[in-house]
């Protein structure tokens, strides 16, 4: 048995306060053995895998009792306790610091390439596993001469401590209301397809450059770095995941228990978890490209009435839904949302009262779409 909880304690913002994070870590810490990461919350208002990767840690539980766990497993079911601070009268937005000047949790992370680079440029030989053992010695020095002068810095800082180095990064978001989707980059479409296909995923948006830095490509972001200067001398050393689990109202013990046997399950394909799998039929998920995918402006503030459910398909120029400003001519109060994509509306906004100019639906498509700009393909 190899199973600890660990608690990070964050810098203290202010007085009176101290914010923690804790991690369930199972197996052993061997460089020659596989590492996953996984962890929920980043977003603080998105909660359905609190509870999936509570379920997770049950199983991984009996799994470390049987001594069935092959490598190392570290998995962070609350990743973000400073955004889970921010209640107001009940309602916790989670999603955007309110100090440090601010700004998405899952935005600008520390990008590593061009520094590790410098440091192990010298030392590359034709020896593979050893340049990836060398990459992530580096790796996790790097980070772990990253400042942490303010609580959020300490929290990006603890976080990427933890998963800097291991080989699979797993990270667990949820849409407004949505089905299960998942943003996976370009490189690992076919490697995440037991994953994705055990969730019953039904979209999958493949990324390259998304332009915001986020945490799961802050972790593989170094690896692509190096690749395009030693493909052939560096092979891939992490690769990462964003799942998204459904709607933030898509809660449940049931669905919590079969997203987290899902993920066991994998880990058990994966062979961390030396355990046969139980029998599924692998159906491939779909990829589609994140800078076809249309995402779906107001073209008024107002009340947004949806035509088409979550999961259907429409078609470019169709009418999906539209926006009713009750405060306007009644006779000219009415504005339309159409559809650029060919493709299958996958998420769309929970709120029903929407902004003008705010992105309130997301379509799947196949084909890229002009208004699209690669580097830019997120709307915070």
């Amino acid at each position: 048995m190899a199973y600890q909880i660990l608690t990070h304690k964050l810098p203290t913002a202010t007085l009176g306060t101290n914010r923690v994070i804790t991690a369930h870590q199972f197996g052993l810490i061997d460089q020659n053995k596989k590492k996953i990461y996984l962890q929920a919350g980043l977003h603080a208002d998105e909660w359905p895998g609190f509870l999936v990767l509570n379920e997770l840690v049950k199983l991984l539980k009996q799994a470390d009792e049987q001594q069935l766990i092959q490598g190392e497993i570290i998995v962070v079911p609350v990743a973000n306790p400073i955004g889970l601070a921010q209640n107001f009268h009940g309602y916790i937005p989670g999603r955007f610091a309110f100090s440090d000047g601010g700004g998405n949790f899952n935005r600008n992370w520390p990008q590593l390439g061009e520094k590790i680079e410098s440091i192990i440029k010298s030392e590359i030989t034709a020896d593979l596993p050893a340049n990836v053992t060398l990459v992530k010695d580096a790796l996790r020095t790097e980070v772990a001469t990253l400042p942490e002068n303010t609580e959020l810095q300490g929290l990006k800082k603890t976080l990427l401590l933890m998963s800097i180095d291991a080989d699979e990064v797993i990270d667990l978001h949820c849409s407004g209301e949505a089905c299960m989707h998942a943003y996976v980059a370009q490189e690992f479409e076919q490697y995440f397809q037991p994953l994705l296909s055990r969730l019953n995923t039904q979209v999958a948006l493949s990324e390259l450059d998304t332009g915001a830095a986020s945490f799961d490509e802050s972790n593989v972001s170094v690896w692509r770095h190096l690749r395009q200067h030693y493909s052939h001398m560096i092979p891939w050393g992490a690769r990462s995941l964003t799942l998204e689990l459904r709607g933030e109202n898509d809660i449940s013990k049931e669905q919590a228990k079969l997203d987290a046997n899902a993920i066991f399950d994998y880990l058990c394909e994966r062979e961390i978890i030396c355990q046969p799998t139980r029998v599924n039929v692998l159906n491939k998920v779909e990829c589609f490209p994140l800078d076809a995918m249309d995402l779906v402006k107001a073209p008024s503030a107002g009340i947004v009435c949806y035509f088409k459910e979550i999961g259907e398909s429409v078609e470019e120029g169709e009418l999906i839904g539209e926006i009713v400003d009750p405060s306007g001519d009644l006779s000219n109060n009415t504005y339309p949302l159409i559809s650029k994509a060919n493709g299958i509306l996958f998420a769309r906004l929970q709120r029903r009262l929407v902004v003008y100019g705010e992105s309130i639906a997301k379509i799947a498509g196949k084909e890229h779409l002009a208004h699209r700009e690669i580097g830019h393909l997120f709307d915070d």
